[in-house]
């Protein structure tokens, strides 16, 4: 049994290095038996593919923020990248694409909240310096220019 064993596998030592230094490497005489018994039952190694259905595209809030044109789009051109890579199951780029869609949605959302808050409030201002009441009667005077210096 032990002389089978020997037979079918040896032990060489590299010739270069020194006498203590060396690894040994395995060879096997016998190849073609031992791979064809040892790897008919082995799979090949396949990778799981992630699944990219749970990856957030933000359509919804991309089409609302359409009402901001210029960034909207840019919001629906995101969103529109992340389902294309959902579609080829590549699950980097569509979480990286839908992390991008994400803070692109945001960003478009709070700079049309704040321009919203900004036309009221400068509407308000307006109406508000060119009422002058006098008695029990509002009347309105001329125009009225904010930004123009000693008013």
């Amino acid at each position: 049994m032990a002389s089978n064993a020997i037979e079918t596998e040896s032990i060489s030592r590299s010739k270069s290095a020194p006498a203590g230094t060396s690894r040994p490497t395995l060879t096997l005489r016998n190849e073609a038996i031992s791979a064809h018994s040892s790897f008919q039952s082995v799979e090949p190694l396949v990778t799981p593919t992630r699944r990219t259905q749970k990856i957030p595209t933000f359509f919804p809030w991309s089409i609302f923020n359409l009402l901001f044109v210029p960034f909207g789009i840019l919001c629906c051109y995101f969103s529109h990248r992340v389902s294309q890579f959902k579609i080829q199951n590549r699950h980097d780029a569509a979480v990286l694409w839908s992390k991008r869609t994400f803070v692109v949605n945001i960003i478009t959302t709070l700079l049309m909240i704040g321009v919203i808050i900004t036309v009221v409030m400068l509407h308000y201002d307006y109406e508000q310096r060119n009422e002058e009441t006098v008695g029990n009667q509002t009347r309105t005077t001329g125009s009225y220019i904010p930004w123009q210096p000693g008013r």
